[in-house]
Protein backbone atom coordinates (compact mmCIF):
# COMPACT_ATOMS: atom_id res chain seq x y z
CA UNK A 1 0.00 0.00 0.00
CA UNK A 2 2.82 2.40 0.82
CA UNK A 3 4.28 1.91 -2.62
CA UNK A 4 1.01 2.82 -4.34
CA UNK A 5 0.75 6.15 -2.49
CA UNK A 6 4.41 7.06 -2.33
CA UNK A 7 5.96 8.67 0.71
CA UNK A 8 4.20 12.02 0.28
CA UNK A 9 0.84 10.40 -0.34
CA UNK A 10 1.21 8.17 2.69
CA UNK A 11 2.20 11.13 4.87
CA UNK A 12 -0.87 13.02 3.63
CA UNK A 13 -3.09 10.02 4.35
CA UNK A 14 -1.71 9.80 7.89
CA UNK A 15 -2.33 13.53 8.36
CA UNK A 16 -5.95 13.12 7.26
CA UNK A 17 -6.46 10.16 9.61
CA UNK A 18 -4.96 12.14 12.50
CA UNK A 19 -7.23 15.10 11.69
CA UNK A 20 -10.28 12.84 11.56
CA UNK A 21 -9.34 11.33 14.93
CA UNK A 22 -8.87 14.80 16.45
CA UNK A 23 -12.26 15.95 15.18
CA UNK A 24 -13.90 12.78 16.46
CA UNK A 25 -12.24 13.28 19.84
CA UNK A 26 -13.71 16.79 19.99
CA UNK A 27 -17.17 15.42 19.18
CA UNK A 28 -16.66 12.77 21.85
CA UNK A 29 -15.85 15.44 24.44
CA UNK A 30 -19.14 17.16 23.56
CA UNK A 31 -20.94 13.83 23.91
CA UNK A 32 -19.37 13.46 27.37
CA UNK A 33 -20.77 16.85 28.38
CA UNK A 34 -24.25 15.58 27.58
CA UNK A 35 -23.75 11.98 28.77
CA UNK A 36 -20.98 11.86 31.42
CA UNK A 37 -18.55 8.95 31.62
CA UNK A 38 -20.27 7.41 34.64
CA UNK A 39 -23.26 6.50 32.44
CA UNK A 40 -23.28 3.13 30.74
CA UNK A 41 -23.53 3.03 26.94
CA UNK A 42 -27.16 1.99 27.32
CA UNK A 43 -28.00 4.97 29.53
CA UNK A 44 -25.89 7.30 27.39
CA UNK A 45 -27.76 6.14 24.28
CA UNK A 46 -31.03 7.31 25.81
CA UNK A 47 -29.54 10.74 26.46
CA UNK A 48 -27.59 11.07 23.19
CA UNK A 49 -30.23 9.82 20.74
CA UNK A 50 -31.78 13.25 20.21
CA UNK A 51 -28.41 15.04 19.98
CA UNK A 52 -27.13 12.57 17.39
CA UNK A 53 -30.33 12.96 15.39
CA UNK A 54 -30.01 16.76 15.50
CA UNK A 55 -26.42 16.76 14.23
CA UNK A 56 -27.05 14.03 11.65
CA UNK A 57 -24.72 11.50 13.22
CA UNK A 58 -25.71 7.86 13.75
CA UNK A 59 -26.09 7.06 17.44
CA UNK A 60 -23.47 4.30 17.21
CA UNK A 61 -20.93 6.83 15.90
CA UNK A 62 -21.77 9.25 18.73
CA UNK A 63 -21.29 6.50 21.30
CA UNK A 64 -18.01 5.47 19.67
CA UNK A 65 -16.77 9.08 19.75
CA UNK A 66 -17.72 9.24 23.45
CA UNK A 67 -15.78 6.01 24.15
CA UNK A 68 -12.80 7.38 22.22
CA UNK A 69 -12.85 10.61 24.25
CA UNK A 70 -12.89 8.55 27.45
CA UNK A 71 -10.17 6.10 26.45
CA UNK A 72 -8.03 7.87 23.86
CA UNK A 73 -7.88 4.50 22.08
CA UNK A 74 -8.61 4.78 18.35
CA UNK A 75 -9.84 1.20 18.34
CA UNK A 76 -13.04 2.59 19.88
CA UNK A 77 -13.73 4.11 16.45
CA UNK A 78 -13.43 0.85 14.51
CA UNK A 79 -16.23 0.60 11.97
CA UNK A 80 -17.47 4.18 12.32
CA UNK A 81 -15.87 5.79 9.27
CA UNK A 82 -18.32 6.09 6.42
Amino acid sequence: MALAFGRRGLAELRRVVDELAANTYAIGKLMLEVAPAYLSDTDAADVLALLCEEIGEPLEHGLAARRYAMSGDRRALHGTVR
